[in-house]
């Protein structure tokens, strides 16, 4: 229930964020909801079925994070969530057209990036009719939990946020 609340706070934040600051008309009184009554706020792990296909961002595992002086130094463990988009259309789902953003503890978060592990925050490649992609998001983490969500968002439209403590 916890994961839940602390969520939707989260991603009300992300949305207040994306319009200026300014506050929505009338809150609401549930977690948002697309059209069809599909949940917007997802936990790890689950899976989010759409007009374009199936999306879902797995439980995070623990991931050796590359050396970077850069990096503030609180943040000494790595955590990796599995990203898959699989088309059920019949037309390509270009790669440019996803938007991936992480934030940790309400912060927006850096992400490692290493094409050559397929790890980063883009889509590597379109997703072609009945086929699907998998890449890693690697986000560094400080030693205690932290309240990681993930936004997803094609198009600009209707994004979706998997959010979980990691």
């Amino acid at each position: 229930m916890r994961h839940t609340i602390t969520g939707l706070i989260v991603a009300s934040g992300l949305v207040l964020t994306g319009c200026g600051g300014q506050a929505p008309k009338a809150a609401p009184t549930k977690s948002p909801t697309a059209s069809a009554g599909a949940r917007q706020v997802l936990n790890f792990g689950e899976e989010r079925m759409g007009k374009r296909g199936i999306i879902v961002v797995a439980k995070p595992a623990g991931y050796d994070l590359p050396a970077d002086p850069q990096r503030a130094k609180e943040l000494t463990r790595g955590t990796k969530f599995d990203v898959t988009v699989r088309n059920t259309t019949k037309k390509a789902l270009p790669a440019a057209s996803f938007s991936f953003t992480v934030t940790v503890n309400g912060t927006a978060a850096a992400v490692v990036t290493d094409q050559a592990k397929n790890l980063g925050d883009k889509l590597p490649s379109d997703v072609l009719p009945g086929m699907e992609r998998t890449f890693g998001i690697v986000v560094p983490l400080p030693a205690k939990p932290a309240e990681v969500t993930i936004k997803v968002a094609y198009d600009r439209t209707n994004p979706i946020y998997w959010t979980g403590t990691a």
